[in-house]
């Protein structure tokens, strides 16, 4: 599963402590559709970070990024 083939459950901008630029804020259904992944963009500086928001997924994936997706699920081994 990566940002392209999971679910996309909301998408918006988003101004954390009052700053004057936007955060890009996804977040998109888990494998198990419980959860949520949460992956978030600050364009312009280069910063991005993605995030498993469920606690079954948790244990059972990671998330790699890098690797022509924005983010991309595997297995923990």
């Amino acid at each position: 599963m990566n940002d392209q083939t999971a679910d996309l459950l909301l998408k918006e901008e988003r101004y954390p402590n009052g700053a004057n630029w936007p955060t890009l804020h996804f977040e998109y259904a888990c494998p198990c559709g419980k959860g949520r992944i949460v992956y978030e963009r600050v364009p312009g500086f280069n910063d991005q970070w993605a995030e498993i928001k469920c606690e079954s997924c948790e244990k059972s994936y990671k998330i790699i990024t890098g690797c022509g997706h924005l983010w991309e699920l595997a297995p923990n081994e």
